[in-house]
């Protein structure tokens, strides 16, 4: 199951369409990396578009009750941590989300 699949059906579980959701196991974070202020400005740009280009959802407390931790370094969805690192794996391949004008 990927991570676009554990962020709408966490989306459905707010709105009241889903009662039951396939969390993966708890997650502890073991990460030495570190990235600028503009890239993490950058990653958390295409993660919160991604989120709603999958949900359509403008609320972020369904971003933040997957995000948070639930126990040190232990995020509540280890999706979140997954998509987090393909984000600023995005920044550093392609560089900042710009907008596209129609």
């Amino acid at each position: 199951m990927g991570i676009g699949h554990c962020l709408a059906q966490m989306s459905l579980l707010n709105r009241g369409q889903c009662t039951k959701l396939n969390f993966k196991k708890a997650m502890k974070i073991d990460s030495k990396k570190t990235i600028t202020e503009k890239q993490g400005y950058e990653a958390m740009l295409y993660m919160l578009k991604y989120y709603w280009e999958l949900t359509g959802s403008n609320d972020l407390t369904d971003i933040l009750s997957g995000g948070e931790y639930i126990k040190a370094d232990t995020p509540a969805d280890s999706a979140f941590w997954e998509y987090w690192l393909e984000a600023i794996n995005k920044v550093e391949r392609e560089g900042p989300l710009r907008k596209q004008f129609i």
